[in-house]
């Protein structure tokens, strides 16, 4: 039973991980594209 436990827990870790990883990545084009439109203005 352990041995579910941990490998669960593990997963939701990861899927967090991955999930915050994910949510970051429309934020980080949206400050690209704004530092390289300051350039054209």
């Amino acid at each position: 039973m352990a041995k579910v436990i941990a490998a669960e827990q593990m997963k939701l870790s990861r899927l967090q991980a991955e999930n915050k990883r994910l949510q970051m990545d429309p934020e980080i084009a949206r400050r690209a594209a704004t530092f390289f439109a300051k350039d054209f203005l």
